[in-house]
């Protein structure tokens, strides 16, 4: 009998494809719904929390209802990273799906405040919340379940498509809303049309719960009863790489969203940009950050996931600051700049999910992942707008990029003194 917390060999021909579509397709639909507000939000907000068509007291109330979905996301991490452990990558990844296609369904059928009162904006915090918790453990459980799928030499490649998921994801929400807008118009949009990309979400969310059922599970023995508290397992056995775990992925959210939604902004507040030229670049970066991916994940199965995350360091600590400073009103300029930037941090995206999974044996792995994944986006990556608003707000733009640079020098010592996994089995 295979022992409790093993994985199933990795999948071959026709089953290999069903494996990759899995986590690919339901990564992108949670991030085309987990989008859908943040670019959405300047439409709907009047409609779940009244206000003058002056104030910005509506936009910033549903902008804390953003924030409560990061809130949620360790809790996520951790629930989800247990059940992933103890009853399978598949019905969790399922589960996780479904639960974002409910938040951006409640959404998209939600009341509005003068239909209902403050019955709509509780709905709107209970299906952010929902998103939330589905969003915590999603990464860590697509990332194991793809690695842990994957043939023999090409587990970071494997391990990098959840990365092409998420990007193709936003900029797929993007396009879709800018094809909305262009279609009925800001006052429809504003009106009812908001809702249309939601429910559209919703939809997709089904699709991808179809494709996951599906799949073939990965972890061997799932249902059995655990040997030992994973808790307790991870806080012992394995503190030093939880510790490691978590300073990487702190260090990777802050810069990840640094420059993936708030250097345009950083750009509009701080130079000028045009608001409309910052979403066009930013959908661009997105699509160059995704298509260099699984070539940057092969590379990391060819050399190593140490010096691609040590490249991302040394190149991020040398090279934000300058970048942040080039920074202007002109497209091309603010273009070039965050290509640049979300180019250095695809070094660490395309080989850091892998590196992580293969730092635990399977029976815990997707907890430990998730929840320092989790624990490190709510702490730092969500709080990036809040530190760099701030900042700017009190005159000290030069701080903000200051910040990041020591983000990546506190980690850098941690990378060297991890093991090198990506040439040494799966751990069971």
């Amino acid at each position: 009998m295979t022992e409790t917390g093993a994985v199933t060999p990795p999948a071959t021909g026709p089953n290999r494809r069903t494996q990759v579509l899995t986590g690919s397709v339901g990564h992108l639909v949670e991030y085309f719904d987990w989008s859908a507000y943040s670019f959405l939000a300047i439409y709907f907000s009047r409609q779940f929390f009244p206000g003058d068509a002056e104030s910005v007291v509506p936009l910033l109330a549903t902008f804390t209802v953003f924030a409560v979905g990061f809130l949620a996301r360790p809790v996520g991490g951790i629930l989800m990273g247990r059940m992933a452990d103890r009853y399978g990558r598949k019905p969790t990844l399922a589960v996780g799906v479904a639960m974002m296609g409910l938040g951006s369904l409640l959404i998209g059928v939600a009341p509005t405040y003068a239909q209902v009162g403050i019955l709509a904006p509780v709905i709107l915090v209970v299906a952010r919340l929902i998103q939330g918790l589905s969003t915590g453990g999603e990464l860590s459980t697509a990332t194991a379940f793809l690695v842990e799928s994957a043939p023999a030499g090409r587990r970071g490649a494997y391990g990098s498509i959840v990365n092409v998921g998420s990007s193709l994801g936003k900029v797929l929400c993007l396009l879709a809303i800018t094809l909305l807008v262009g279609t009925v118009g800001a006052d429809a949009m504003a009106d009812w049309a908001w809702r249309v990309p939601f429910l559209l979400g919703a939809v997709l969310a089904v699709v991808a719960w179809w494709i996951r059922r599906s799949a073939a599970e990965t972890l061997v023995d799932a249902g059995a009863p655990a040997r030992a508290n994973p808790y307790r397992e991870i806080l012992s056995a394995h503190r030093t790489d939880f510790a490691r775990a978590f300073v990487l992925t702190s260090t990777t959210a802050a810069v990840f969203y640094a420059w993936s939604t708030f250097v345009p902004t950083w750009a509009i507040l701080t130079e000028g940009l045009n608001k409309q030229s910052a979403v066009t670049i930013s959908a661009i970066a997105f699509v160059v950050y995704g298509l260099v991916q699984i070539p940057l994940g092969l590379l990391s199965d060819r050399i190593g996931r140490k010096p691609m995350m040590s490249a991302f360091l040394i190149a991020g600590a040398v090279a934000t600051i300058p970048l942040f400073l080039a920074l202007s009103d002109v497209f091309l300029t603010v273009l070039a700049v965050q290509c640049a930037g979300m180019g250095i941090t695809a070094l660490m995206m395309a080989s850091l999910g892998t590196a992580l999974a293969e730092m635990f044996p399977a029976r815990i792995r997707v907890l430990a992942t998730g929840t320092a994944f989790s624990l490190a986006t709510a702490i730092f990556g969500g709080t990036v707008p809040a530190i760099g608003t701030a900042l700017h707000e009190r005159g000290l733009d030069l701080a903000f990029p200051i910040y990041l640079v020591v983000l990546h020098l506190v980690a850098l010592p941690v990378v060297f003194h991890c093991r090198e996994t990506a040439h040494t089995p799966l751990p069971d």
